[in-house]
């Protein structure tokens, strides 16, 4: 079982006895018990009239409007951190946890502040490279440059962005950077499943890449989330290398079905480094006790025996519109071209120009009363529409988007040559 590289641990531990010998550090603590809560912002009550109503005798759980270190902890937050460890095959691993975040953008930023950062008890001269993709989401980018913007890490940080799902372009800048500056640290930022694209990384070669480098792997799961896997646990877990990733970020926002964000640490040390130096966890209200407990029904649902037929429906979907719409001349990304565990719902289909996506966009819509929104600059390098398939479109429907988007190229191409 793989641990953190030790440079790692040791920068991480001075942070947080720096913290701890100043009586700062913060734990997670449940409030379920209580007689009486000065430490809500519940100010009128009307978030306990929702708990009351929705709450089943069986499985009470008082709502507490504070952040999560202040008073909105639960039993039932636990249950969905441990909930998430067993989504992803690591409940039981020594040093394994989860934290829960207001979103998985939050889960995001609190990672780059809290990791891209020099923080007060750690060495202020301590170098740190952070390796990001070139797609990566613009919550990775945004928390890489909180980080920089901070007090004491303008100089020590230290930023290079690979060239998109390029193993080998990454090497190359981990080499050089490695060869001029030891005594650094790095961390590698991926998307699993990229946003846009909907493509897979090569998590493979990145793992092979941490036998030589000895960096911190930050994945963010969002797309790959109750999607693939076996049992939902996302890319990591679908090629069996959750042990080699040290930080999982995910949402609850997407395939979960319910609203949040989380993320599952190898270590015990950057789950507590999150929660002391991640400002969106520390200031932001916690996860309602209501969405708790709609993502914990969910996540059992996705991890038995439906979740698979729902996965296995999602496949055939993607499998059958990637089809159709390539028989229809349309150029499409890789999502129904991947092995069976690795195949992405998102699908994006090539426009020549701006202009040309938003017609199609907008003409669909009026015409067929079908929405695929149109993605352009700076979002992404090339306009595209992007469909996002789901288990539940039927085939009827999937065909009646490809003979859509067949009629509108025509009516948006003759619009172009009046």
């Amino acid at each position: 079982m793989s641990s953190l590289p030790g440079e790692w641990e040791g920068h991480l531990q001075r942070g947080l006895d720096h913290l701890e010998s100043a009586h700062l550090l913060r734990h997670t603590r449940k409030s379920d018990e209580m007689s009486a809560c000065f430490g809500s912002n519940d100010y009128l009550g009307l978030a306990q009239r929702r708990t009351a109503a929705a709450t089943t005798s069986s499985f009470r759980c008082p709502e507490r409007r504070g952040s999560i270190l202040v008073s909105g902890y639960s039993a039932a937050h636990e249950d969905l951190e441990e909930k998430i460890l067993e989504l992803k095959s690591l409940a039981g691993c020594p040093g394994a946890c989860a934290v829960l975040f207001p979103s998985g953008f939050a889960a995001n930023l609190s990672v780059g502040m809290a990791l891209c950062s020099v923080h007060a008890g750690q060495n202020p001269s301590q170098r740190i490279h952070v390796y990001s993709d070139e797609l990566n989401h613009a919550s990775i980018i945004d928390g890489i440059r909180f980080a920089k913007a901070m007090k004491g890490s303008r100089n020590n940080l230290f930023l290079h962005v690979y060239k998109h799902n390029d193993v080998k372009d990454l090497e190359r800048q981990l080499q050089n950077a490695s060869g001029s500056d030891t005594g650094s640290l790095s961390v590698v930022f991926s998307e699993s499943v990229f946003s846009m694209d909907g493509d897979i990384c090569d998590l493979r070669g990145i793992a092979q890449l941490k036998q030589d480098h000895k960096f911190l792997l930050v994945l963010d799961e969002a797309h790959a989330t109750l999607v693939m896997g076996d049992r939902g646990g996302g890319v990591a877990q679908a090629l069996g290398l959750s042990h080699e990733v040290d930080l999982a970020v995910g949402t609850l926002s997407k395939a979960v079905g319910s609203f949040g964000g989380f993320a599952v640490a190898r270590s015990g040390l950057l789950r507590s480094i999150l929660l002391n130096k991640g400002r969106p966890v520390i200031y932001s209200t916690a996860l309602p006790s209501a969405l708790v407990r709609e993502a914990l029904t969910n996540i059992d649902i996705g991890m038995g025996e439906q979740g698979s037929a729902m996965r296995e429906k999602l496949r055939k979907n993607v499998r059958f519109l990637t089809k159709a719409l390539a028989e229809r001349g349309f150029i499409c990304g890789e999502g129904g071209r991947k092995e069976a565990q690795l195949m992405s719902p998102i699908i994006p289909v090539a426009m020549p120009s701006e202009q040309f996506a938003l017609r199609t966009s907008s003409h669909l819509w009026e015409k067929h009363g079908i929405f695929v929104p149109a993605i352009r600059p700076p979002t992404v390098p090339t306009s595209r529409l992007r469909i996002a398939v789901l288990a539940t479109h039927s085939l009827k429907e999937l065909l009646l988007l490809a003979d859509a988007l067949t009629e509108t190229r025509s009516a948006v191409n003759e619009h172009a040559r009046l």
